[in-house]
C-alpha cells in the first residue's frame, strides 16, 4: 500500500475512534518515510488524543522541523502548548500560523484561546470572530461562539454576548451550555422563559451531574440578581449535593502544612536569600478564592509601570516538581548545594520567560493573582526573595457565599460545603502566618472590608507597598478597559461599592452550619491577624 493511501487509512481509522489501529497504520507509513512531515503531524494528533502528551509534542516538533512553512503543523503545535498553558511557546507559533494563513479555522481559535489565556481579550476577539465566520460544522460554530461570548464578557461587552447567546438559543432546540452561561451572567433583567429552561436542565436525569449542577447554579443567580436569596441559596445547595467532594481532606491540609514548614524551613529560607533572583518585579496576589483577589489585581495592575498576567498554575506546578524532588532527608543541603550552583536563577530564568510573553512597552513590574499560591509562598520566595506578597482577607461567611454560588473547579470542592469550607480557610490562613513569620516585610494584609471602606488609603498603602509611585489610575482601575475572566468581570468594572459587606446576612439561617464550625474552632474574624 502507498504512503498516501496508508495516511488515507490511518485518517479513516481516526474518524471511526480506532485510534490504536491509526497510530499503528502512520507507524507503518514513519518505518518507510521518516521525514514524513504530515505522518508526523497525525502521529501527533494520535498521540495527544491518546493522552501521551509528551510523544505527541516529540511528534508534533519533528513535524513542525520538517516542514517549518505549514500553518496547520504550526497550529497544532501551537495548540498543544496552549493545552499546557505554555503561551510563551504557544504565541510564536500560532501569530507565525495566522499571518501565513489569514483565514485558517484552527490558527483563529487557538490564538484567540492563546490570548484569553493571557488575560489579552482585545486581541482574542478578532481570531474568535474569524474562527466563526470559518466554522464549516455545528459543532465548530457552537464551540467557537462559547468561548466568543465569554471573550466578550471578559472584556465588556455584554450586551453583545447576552445578544450571540440568545441567538443560538433560539435557534438550538438543546443548548444546556448556552443558557447556563446566559443565565450565569443574567444581570436584574432575567430573559423571559430561561428560569423555566435552566429549571428543565437541572431536573433531567439524562444529563450528566456536572450539566445539571451548572443548570442550578445558574438559576440561583438569576433569583439572586432578583432579590430571591433565600430560594437562590436552596438552589446552589442542589448544585454542590450533586457534585461529591473529592479532593478536600483536612487531614490532607494538615499534612499539607506540616510538611511545606518543614521543607521551606525559616532557616532555609534566610540562607538561600542570596541565591535567587534578586529582581523587584514580581508581585503576587494571594488568598482565598473570592477573597478580593480581583480586586486587588485590576488595582494595582492599573498602574502604568503593571502588566496583570492573571491566575496561571505556573507557580503551583513548579513547587510540586520541587517538593518532590527535595522530599528526603538531606533536602536542605541539597537545595543550597544546587543553590550555589545556580539552580535558583536558572529556575527564575524560567520564570522571566515566561513574564516576557506578556511584556508591552515599559510595563515590567509582573502581578499575578492565582489565590492558590498561598500554598507555595516558600517556593517563590526562594526563587524571587526579593517578590511583594499581598493577601487578599476577606469574612468567612462573605468568602463562602461568594464561592459556593459560582461554577468553582473541582479542585476547589471545599467550596461545596461549608464545614470543609472553614477547614480550608483556617488552614490557609494558618500556613500563611508562617510565610509572615519568614519574611514579614514582603506580605501585606489586605482586608477586603477595609478597602471597600477606604479605598483611597487602602489603595496608597497598596502601591507603597508594592514600591510603586503613586499614580490616580490605580483608584480610577475601574476604566482601563482590562480583560477580567475571574467572576468578580461585572464587580471590578465600576467603583469600588459596599453592597458586598455582609452579604451573608442575605441568606437567613442557610449560613449556621458555618458559624457552628467557625465557633467550635475558636476562629474570630474581626480580632485575627496574620
Amino acid at each position: 500500500m502507498s504512503i498516501e493511501n496508508n495516511l488515507l487509512r490511518a485518517n479513516d481509522l481516526l474518524g471511526r475512534g480506532k485510534l490504536n489501529d491509526a497510530l499503528l497504520a502512520v507507524q507503518d507509513v514513519l518505518r518507510t518515510a521518516p521525514r514524513h512531515a504530515s505522518a508526523h503531524h497525525l502521529q501527533a494528533r494520535l498521540l495527544w488524543s491518546l493522552g501521551r502528551k509528551q510523544d505527541a509534542l516529540g511528534a508534533a516538533h519533528a513535524a513542525q522541523q520538517l516542514d517549518p512553512q505549514s500553518a496547520g503543523i504550526a497550529a497544532q503545535l501551537g495548540e498543544f502548548y496552549v493545552e499546557l498553558r505554555l503561551p510563551e511557546f504557544a504565541l510564536p507559533l500560532l501569530q507565525g500560523a495566522v499571518a501565513r494563513a489569514p483565514a485558517l479555522h484552527e490558527a483563529n481559535l487557538m490564538l484567540g484561546r492563546c490570548y484569553m489565556e493571557m488575560d489579552k481579550g482585545h486581541r482574542a476577539l478578532p481570531h474568535f470572530e474569524t474562527a466563526l465566520e470559518t466554522a464549516t460544522s455545528a459543532a465548530q460554530k457552537e464551540g467557537v461562539t462559547l468561548q466568543l461570548a465569554e471573550c466578550l464578557y471578559a472584556i465588556n461587552e455584554s450586551a453583545r454576548a447576552d445578544a450571540l447567546l440568545d441567538d443560538m438559543i433560539a435557534s438550538a432546540a438543546d443548548a444546556p451550555a448556552f443558557l447556563v452561561m446566559r443565565g450565569l451572567n443574567a444581570g436584574k433583567q432575567v430573559p423571559e422563559g430561561l428560569v423555566a429552561r435552566l429549571a428543565r436542565l437541572a431536573e433531567s436525569e439524562a444529563l450528566p451531574a456536572s450539566e445539571r449542577a451548572n443548570a442550578f447554579l445558574a438559576m440561583g443567580r438569576c433569583l439572586d440578581n432578583q432579590g430571591r436569596h433565600v430560594e437562590a441559596f436552596d438552589l446552589w445547595a442542589k448544585a454542590r449535593a450533586l457534585l461529591k467532594i473529592e479532593h478536600h481532606s483536612a487531614e490532607k491540609l494538615r499534612i499539607q502544612n506540616f510538611q511545606a514548614r518543614g521543607l521551606y524551613a525559616k532557616e532555609l529560607i534566610q540562607r538561600a536569600a542570596t541565591y535567587g533572583e534578586q529582581s523587584e518585579s514580581p508581585i503576587f496576589i494571594v488568598g482565598m478564592p473570592r477573597s478580593g483577589t480581583t480586586l486587588t489585581a485590576q488595582v494595582i495592575g492599573a498602574h502604568p509601570q503593571c502588566i496583570s498576567i492573571g491566575e496561571t498554575d505556573r507557580f503551583n506546578r513548579y513547587d510540586k516538581m520541587f517538593r518532590q524532588q527535595h522530599w528526603h532527608e538531606h533536602a536542605h543541603r541539597a537545595i543550597m548545594d544546587e543553590a550555589s550552583r545556580g539552580s535558583l536563577r536558572n529556575i527564575a530564568n524560567e520564570f522571566k520567560t515566561f513574564f516576557g510573553a506578556f511584556a508591552e512597552g515599559s510595563k515590567r513590574r509582573v502581578v499575578e493573582k492565582s489565590p492558590s499560591n498561598t500554598d507555595s509562598l516558600g517556593f517563590i520566595h526562594l526563587v524571587f526573595p526579593k517578590a511583594r506578597f499581598v493577601h487578599c482577607r476577606r469574612h468567612p461567611a462573605d468568602n463562602f457565599v461568594s464561592a459556593f454560588q459560582h461554577n468553582m473547579n473541582r479542585g476547589h470542592d471545599y467550596a461545596y460545603d461549608p464545614s470543609a469550607y472553614v477547614e480550608r480557610y483556617l488552614a490557609q490562613e494558618e500556613i500563611m502566618r508562617y510565610w509572615k513569620s519568614c519574611f514579614p516585610e514582603q506580605v501585606f494584609e489586605m482586608r477586603y472590608e477595609e478597602m471597600v471602606a477606604q479605598p483611597e488609603d487602602m489603595t496608597r498603602k497598596l502601591i507603597a507597598f508594592c514600591g510603586l509611585p503613586w499614580d490616580d489610575a490605580c483608584l480610577n482601575f475601574h476604566q482601563q478597559g482590562s480583560t477580567v475572566r475571574t467572576f468578580s468581570r461585572d464587580q471590578v468594572r465600576q467603583p469600588v461599592y459596599t453592597s458586598s459587606l455582609e452579604r451573608w446576612k442575605r441568606y437567613g439561617d442557610r449560613l449556621e452550619p458555618l458559624f457552628a464550625k467557625l465557633n467550635q474552632s475558636g476562629y474570630d474574624y474581626a480580632t485575627s491577624r496574620i
